[in-house]
């Protein structure tokens, strides 16, 4: 798949919500520096944000910088794993704790 300005805003990309001294919120996109909507309410912080996301993503594309995929990072106990059937044509690093 061709990684043009579509292909990165079809990405799920995790969202923070803070709630800010003020009462206002910011929603930002870790992954994507300087990502952030900010307004009084969740709602608007996330519509805010989507339009900050596809400007920046816009502009990383078109200046040809490196710009981060989301990953996903899935926590099952060691022993719930074992038992999935195909789990060696599953691409994953297992950790103990």
């Amino acid at each position: 798949m061709k990684k043009n300005l579509q292909y990165y805003l079809s990405l799920d990309y995790p969202i923070q919500i803070e709630r800010m001294k003020d009462g206002m919120f910011c929603a930002s996109i870790p992954l994507l520096k300087g990502c952030k909507g900010y307004a009084s309410t969740v709602v608007h912080a996330i519509e805010e944000l989507q339009g900050v996301k596809e400007t920046l993503l816009e502009l990383m594309v078109e200046q040809k910088k490196n710009i981060p995929e989301p990953t996903v990072h899935l926590e099952i106990p060691v022993t719930e794993f074992q038992r999935l059937p195909s789990r060696k044509q599953l691409d994953v690093f297992v950790t103990t704790v």
